[in-house]
């Protein structure tokens, strides 16, 4: 009965876990209806140690997804494709994802559909197990809920059971053909956990090598919450602002801000006096307004780097664009 002197460790402890994220695991093939035509993206979700991570890559590269989140079946996450941020939400059924998309800050929305991608080699990649599991364990005195924090290098498995109170090392650690084998040593005695990876759950039973004593055993992925991305620089103050025309020639402005969290106000100031922006926001640091000027109204969209704001201006419901930027205007 020594294993239940575990409970020792076994301070409560919290979990954000689910079962199903090895589902989404791996490289997709989405297809998104736009405007323009149907455009193909490749989308790859991968897990790093607790913390569910991923890439979307078109004609333009490579870019991380921000915000990725699954809670089964639904998936949400953003990418910023050329300096414009989309948000994605879909729910997986029968092994396929279809939702919706939309621009951040913007009117444009559409459908999307993702497949796996079909893979060239015969065999499937090796589930992976790293990271951090919330563990229970039924024992005659109740459940002994611990931290199983798992390394995995091919079937060689290393980690360590942990509360609040303390940590012990696992010993004698493997994972073959989807099972899971670790030893604990507590107070001298030796506890042996075996487990079968199935649908992302870990599921079976503990055992004291030697003894009498057994009982079921489980564990499931502890997600971390991603994590608030750093307040975004503020647009407070006047900018010089350039846009090119299609003739090339430079419209120069002065441009004056102020925002307030992802909204934002302001006026364009030209030689004829002050033209009030509109429809202003900023957001994962994009700036997005709409301007009416000469009975025309034009929409500007830039992305903040270093400093700099950098985009587009076009004509709504026409066909004129061109390269926009603006600058911070010294004091």
């Amino acid at each position: 009965m020594a294993f239940v002197t575990l409970i020792v460790l076994g301070v409560m402890i919290p979990s954000n876990s689910y079962a199903g994220v090895e589902d989404i695991l791996g490289k997709w093939v989405a297809k998104a209806v736009t405007p323009n035509g149907p455009i193909e993206l490749q989308l790859e979700i991968k897990m790093e140690g607790n913390q569910l991570v991923g890439a979307m890559a078109g004609l333009q590269g490579s870019v991380p997804l921000s915000n990725l989140k699954f809670e089964d079946p639904d998936l949400s996450l953003e990418a910023t494709l050329a300096g414009t941020t989309f948000k994605l939400t879909g729910t997986l059924k029968d092994g396929k994802f279809a939702g919706n998309y939309e621009q951040v800050g913007a009117d444009l929305k559409g459908i999307w559909t993702a497949e796996r991608k079909a893979s060239s080699a015969a065999a499937a990649d090796p589930a992976e197990i790293a990271g951090a599991w919330a563990s229970v364990a039924v024992t005659p005195h109740g459940d002994l809920t611990v931290t199983l924090d798992l390394k995995q290098e091919g079937d060689k498995v290393t980690g360590s059971v942990s509360s609040e109170t303390g940590a012990l090392p696992i010993q004698a650690a493997s994972f073959k053909e989807n099972m899971l084998q670790f030893d604990v040593v507590f107070g001298g005695n030796r506890y042996r956990i075996e487990a079968l990876l199935k649908d992302g759950k870990l599921s079976g039973q503990w055992s004291s090598v030697g003894g009498s004593d057994s009982g079921a055993w489980s564990a499931t992925r502890k997600i971390v919450a991603p994590a608030p991305s750093a307040a975004a620089a503020s647009l407070d103050g006047t900018w010089n602002s350039v846009a090119l025309t299609p003739d090339g020639d430079n419209i120069v402005f002065v441009l004056e801000l102020k925002q307030a969290g992802e909204n934002v106000t302001g006026n364009a100031v030209a030689p004829d006096g002050k033209i009030p922006i509109q429809k202003a926001t900023f957001v994962n640091s994009v700036l997005t307004f709409d301007i009416q000027y000469s009975g025309s109204t034009y929409r500007i969209q830039a992305n903040m780097e270093s400093g700099k704001l950098t985009g587009k201006w076009s004509a709504i419901n026409g066909q004129e664009t061109g390269s926009w930027s603006a600058t911070r205007k010294s004091p």
